[in-house]
């Protein structure tokens, strides 16, 4: 399935983000696919890979694909703002491997940012993106 290859490099390059190998953050140590579970004090910084929707279209021949990726980020601490934008910023990186790997477009669709002041504070990111690719008719 081309569809869960996609997923799977995704999750392989944020699994990557940490400053050993260029990065600003360690965010790549809680990377997640479709968590269902409120988060524990230890796995922040953390990334959420979901993949809500696959829009198409078919010539017959040929089904192009638009397939949507919602990459959320949880940060705390006090320096949430700023964490917030590092992996931000690691994220975005990572996805130019991804599409390096993969040899199909990526695109970054933009990002939301949200706080919320607890016991610490905590930060929220959602980047959104869009993998271009091809299959042949009926495959995903």
């Amino acid at each position: 399935m081309i569809r869960q290859k996609i997923v799977d490099t995704i999750i392989e390059k944020l699994k990557t983000i940490s400053a050993a190998n260029g990065f600003y953050s360690e965010a790549g140590a809680n990377v997640f696919e479709w968590l269902e579970k409120p988060l524990g004090k230890d796995e922040y910084p953390a990334i959420v890979v979901r993949d809500p929707a696959d829009n198409t279209t078919d010539d017959y021949t040929i089904t192009n694909h638009v397939l949507k990726i919602e990459v959320d980020i949880a940060v705390s601490g006090k320096n949430t703002p700023w964490n917030m934008r590092e992996v931000t910023s690691d994220v975005i990186k990572a996805f130019s491997l991804v599409e390096e790997e993969l040899n199909y477009q990526c695109k970054c669709n933009g990002s939301e940012f949200i706080t919320e002041q607890k016991e610490t504070t905590y930060g929220g990111v959602r980047v959104e993106f869009d993998v271009m690719y091809q299959s042949r008719r009926w495959e995903q």
